[in-house]
């Protein structure tokens, strides 16, 4: 296999004036995906250190779909997996080629796969980690932790993943999973709920939150955000954004928009992201007669998010499973209420209804009770922003080097 490099743009966030907490150190990254909230952490975390090598985990099979029309399989290309813009100067991101099937059996196999490619990759591109960093457990951890072991340097492992994953790789039987959570020197989860799961294979475990970044979520006035974006100002505007999939639950807040109008007849529901349940999605909002009131936007520019983030009156997200998702973080972040439903670490983070309102999944009338609760009521913007300001990236990367700290202490 041909070697694979993703060339970086530097940019000054990792320049001079860095503070090199670390010293020399050198920092390797295992991942899946260097975009989203990967690189919001492993961005600003390289200031910490004299360089930062991520390894991308890429399957070159999944470029067909840039000549066949197979759909699932875009989101997998090496152009959607990695997100070059501003990168520090001392990070350097690479592709890890993996060739496989996507059935059990071949993905059963990977973790070894990962851990060879990876053993090679360090070889040949002579790097010589001080520590290691893991994002998702399987298999980015299986292979980090291999490698840590190999040459006695901490490993750390971020099991992220909704909920629902989760569980399924915790009672998925496979060895290397449990192996990967004994072997890391310290196990991240998303949300606290897990915690006590982890533990059962690790006395070091850590919940440390998902966050948001200041730069990309500015605070707009909502008037002006409007009227950039042709929405009338004196709408309530409900706005959701995600993969477009069963289990981001977009199908019980579209039939819960029936009961919203009732009381609030010119609430609009717009729903950004793409899937492969758009279709579905909008046939549905059709056939309820609801083309006035829910807009289906598709695939949202990362430069437009926070435009419809301070254009709307409530943030939903009507998921059936998550970890605990960034996107209510960057909700918060634009001083805008989050109004859901209470799974994975949710109900850690709005721990009052001055933040929002939850119910739980799967039940659009309890959904379309705290919608229509939601538009109703006078929220405290600037209480909202200023809570969301303990879940910065900044402030999540500092509890993340206290723990890194912890273990190269000891």
């Amino acid at each position: 296999m041909s070697r694979s490099v993703l060339r970086t743009r530097p940019s000054a966030a990792a320049g001079p004036g860095r503070a090199d907490r670390w010293g020399n150190r050198d920092l390797l990254v295992v991942c899946h995906n260097y975009d989203t909230f990967v690189k919001s952490q492993v961005d600003p975390l390289a200031a910490a250190f004299d360089s930062v090598t991520v390894l991308v985990r890429y399957n070159p099979l999944a470029e067909v779909s840039e000549y066949l029309p197979i759909q699932w399989l875009r989101p997998y290309r090496k152009t959607a997996k990695t997100d070059l813009a501003a990168v520090p100067s001392n990070v350097t991101v690479e592709l890890t080629p993996l060739v496989y099937l996507p059935t059990d059996r071949g993905y059963e196999k990977l973790g070894a796969h990962h851990a060879r490619a990876v053993r090679d990759q360090i070889d040949r591109l002579e790097v010589d980690p001080d520590v290691i960093h893991a994002h998702f457990t399987w298999t980015a951890g299986y292979a980090a932790t291999r490698i840590g072991a190999e040459r006695g340097v901490p490993t750390f492992v971020t099991a992220h993943a909704n909920r629902e994953r989760f569980l399924e790789e915790y009672t998925s039987g496979t060895p290397g999973v449990y192996e990967t959570w004994r072997t890391a020197d310290a196990v991240i989860r998303v949300n606290e709920r897990d915690v006590p799961l982890l533990e059962r294979y690790s006395d070091r475990v850590r919940a440390i939150p998902n966050g948001f970044s200041r730069d990309r979520y500015r605070l707009l006035d909502r008037r002006d955000a409007r009227a950039e974006l042709n929405v009338d100002s004196d709408r309530k505007v409900i706005f959701t954004l995600g993969t477009l999939k069963r289990r981001k639950g977009h199908r019980y807040l579209i039939e819960a928009m029936e009961e919203v109008i009732e009381t609030h007849p010119d609430a609009l529901c717009v729903i950004g992201g793409q899937g492969t349940a758009r279709r579905e999605l909008e046939r549905q909002a059709r056939d309820r007669g609801l083309e006035e009131h829910v807009e289906i936007l598709g695939y949202v520019p990362e430069e437009r998010v926070d435009i419809w983030m301070n254009a709307c009156d409530l943030f939903c997200l009507p998921s059936l499973s998550e970890g605990n998702p960034t996107v209510m973080f960057e909700a918060l972040g634009c001083e805008k209420p989050y109004v859901g439903t209470d799974v994975g670490g949710v109900g850690e983070i709005i721990t009052s209804e001055e933040y929002g309102l939850l119910c739980e999944p799967a039940d659009p009338a309890a959904l379309a009770a705290i919608l229509t609760e939601g538009l109703e009521r006078e929220w405290d913007a600037g209480h909202i922003g200023a809570y969301a300001e303990a879940f910065t990236w900044e402030s999540v990367i500092q509890e993340i080097e206290a723990l890194y700290a912890e273990v190269l202490d000891a």
